[in-house]
């Protein structure tokens, strides 16, 4: 069966939403799509599971708006649409179509014995992905296309520790302080030429699963999944219950085919020269991805600038003042501001001159310049140099602190 956004319907009043014989899914097609192009610029149907003997839900990936404020209630009724499970902005949302709601479908039903659509209670599910942008909606038809494949290439990119999905290919692990999402590249086009495989060849079509399997295990990432699978002595090289796909019959029947592949010989020499053919290693796959997509620099700066944040609540904080100096009170802020003043005027070397603005990217974080030499200098050197400092304010007669006077001056701003 299909309508699996809709149980709570089949529930509350027996509904029925039959799977989709190919007659009466490319008929639903053909009828919605072009009611679907009136009210976006962009819509697509991304490419089926080839050989798929049934549907149990028929998809649109669609984006741009024709009309301002378009809204839910608008696209419902275009898509004639007894029932809906709206999802307000980029998000999918369900429409339950009842199977005579167009005359093309119902006719399509009728010469199908499969479809039986006795009743007025049946229905199919057409779901109706709204993308943020072009750029979104290139990618969701990607990701979508071929039944699992987008799922089957997430199996080949954890290999290097990396994460796909219909916004692009991150690490898996965010880094940063706090902790940051960190994308290595939006474009399909880069993510496929980075696995060793060409994007033409995915816009040429597949008419099996076959094809779609071996194209992908052209990819040098598919030899290590092939080590990983293989390596039943290894629980922790095994993919989850989830990454296996239960549930997902092409994933599992991909794994099952690489499980038993053997790599053509005349390919194995080359793909097995890339590291990203070997398991394990993964420091060195980092390194060579942050490289591949010139994001190592951005990389660095980002953990530079979590060192920094990290180290300067370590040793620069009220506890160290009062162990450090036997200063307590309001003077323990005299002398932090002064520490920052003067961390500030120092170069204690590149890493330090290096500031979270060296690189251009909305992830690092702008670090205050006093931060960065604390990572050039031990805890003894910023000990001795704030007992410095409270020396020469103490000297000076910065450290004195009156409270009456800081109190009627306080009340004398609140008036």
């Amino acid at each position: 069966m299909g309508g699996n956004a809709f149980k709570a319907l089949t529930l509350a009043t027996g509904a029925t939403f039959p799977r989709m014989p190919p007659p009466v899914y490319n008929a639903l097609k053909a009828t919605l799509q072009p009611i679907l192009q009136k009210l976006y610029t962009h819509v697509v149907v991304p490419h089926e599971a080839p050989g798929k003997a049934d549907h149990g839900d028929l998809d649109f990936v669609v984006c741009g708006p024709r009309a301002s404020g378009l809204t839910h209630d608008e696209v419902k009724a275009a898509l004639r649409a007894a029932h809906s499970v709206p999802m307000e902005g980029a998000r999918t949302s369900n429409f339950a179509i009842r199977a005579d709601a167009f005359e093309d479908v119902a006719r399509a039903c009728r010469e199908c014995s499969d479809v039986s659509v006795q009743g007025a209670d049946v229905y199919f599910q057409v779901d109706v992905n709204v993308c943020a942008d072009h750029a979104q909606w290139e990618r969701t038809a990607f990701c979508h296309s071929y039944g699992d494949l987008g799922l089957i290439l997430g199996l080949l990119v954890q290999t290097a520790r990396l994460s796909l999905s219909v916004y692009g290919l991150k690490l898996v692990e965010p880094i940063g302080c706090p902790p940051q999402t960190f994308y290595l590249s939006t474009s399909m086009s880069d993510v496929l030429d980075f696995l060793g495989l060409s994007m033409e060849r995915w816009q040429q079509g597949f008419t099996s699963e076959e094809e779609i399997f071996n194209w992908v295990a052209s990819s040098p990432f598919a030899i290590a999944l092939a080590e990983r699978l293989k390596a039943k002595d290894d629980n922790d090289a095994q993919p989850s219950a989830k990454d296996r796909g239960e549930g997902r019959t092409m994933r599992q029947n991909f794994i099952a085919f690489l499980q038993s592949y053997e790599f053509p010989e005349e390919d194995q020499e080359d793909v097995e020269s890339s590291l990203f053919a070997t398991r394990g290693n993964r420091e060195e796959k980092l390194e060579a991805t942050l490289k591949y997509f010139g994001k190592d620099e951005e990389y660095a700066a980002i953990l530079r600038a979590a060192r920094a944040t990290v180290r300067a609540k370590a040793v620069l904080n009220g506890k160290n003042v009062q162990e450090w100096t036997g200063i307590m009170g309001m003077p323990v802020r005299f002398i932090l501001d002064e520490m920052k003043e003067r961390l500030a005027k120092l170069r204690l070397g590149p890493e330090s001159d290096a500031g979270a603005g060296s690189v251009a990217s909305p992830l690092v974080r702008e670090i205050p310049a006093w931060q960065y030499p604390l990572l050039d200098m031990s805890d003894e050197e910023v000990r001795e140099l704030m007992v410095q400092v409270k020396e020469d304010l103490d000297a000076a007669g910065r450290l004195k602190y009156d409270w009456r006077t800081a109190k009627a001056a306080k009340l004398e701003r609140k008036r």
